[in-house]
C-alpha cells in the first residue's frame, strides 16, 4: 500500500513522486496533479531536461486535451517513485506545458489504473490536505527494468481509453 499525503489546489490534487535524474545519477522529486482524466503521466520540457531524459529518439505525436491539441514526445523514466515505492520504468509524454500554468507534471492512468485508488479528504497528515492511498493490484516487487521495458506492453506504458 502506498500512502501519501496530498495537498488540494486550484481544485486539483497534487502529489509527491520522484523521477530518476539522468545528470545526477538519483532522484529529483516532482510534484504531480493527480489526474484520472489524463490518458498518460506527462512531464513538461524543463523537467525532462532538468532529468537528463533525452527526447533525441522518443516517438513523437499529437496529444489532445482540455487546452488543445500539443506535439507530445513518448520517453521511459528510469525509475518513478511513489510515496517511497519504486514502480521502475513509467511511460511518459513531454509536452510544452503552457508557462503561466501551475501544472507542469500530471500523474496519469497507465499509473493510477494499477492501483485500487481511495482519496480520504478528511484523513489530515502532516499538513496535508488529505491523503491518497494506492493499493496495487499486482506485484509490488516485480519491477520492469529500464531494458525490459517495451511503451506498448508493459506495465504503466502507453494507454489509453480505446484499451
Amino acid at each position: 500500500m502506498i500512502t501519501m499525503g496530498i495537498s488540494y489546489l486550484s481544485g486539483g490534487i497534487w502529489i509527491k513522486s520522484s523521477i530518476w535524474n539522468n545528470n545526477l545519477n538519483r532522484l529529483s522529486p516532482c510534484a504531480m496533479l493527480f489526474d484520472t482524466g489524463a490518458a498518460m503521466t506527462t512531464i513538461d520540457v524543463p523537467i525532462a531536461n532538468r532529468a537528463g531524459i533525452s527526447l533525441k529518439n522518443s516517438k513523437q505525436y499529437t496529444v489532445h486535451g482540455a487546452g488543445g491539441s500539443l506535439k507530445a514526445h513518448c520517453v521511459v523514466a528510469k525509475e518513478f517513485w511513489l510515496g517511497g515505492v519504486n514502480l521502475g520504468a513509467v511511460a511518459m509524454n513531454v509536452i510544452a506545458f503552457n508557462k503561466d500554468s501551475e501544472v507542469q507534471a500530471v500523474l496519469g492512468m497507465n499509473v493510477i489504473k494499477e492501483f485500487k485508488v481511495t482519496i480520504d479528504l478528511l484523513a489530515k497528515s502532516g499538513g496535508s490536505d488529505g491523503i491518497v492511498l494506492m493499493e496495487p493490484t499486482f506485484d509490488i516487487n516485480d519491477i520492469c527494468t529500464l531494458d525490459s521495458f517495451v511503451p506498448d506492453k508493459s506495465r504503466f506504458g502507453i494507454w489509453n481509453i480505446a484499451q
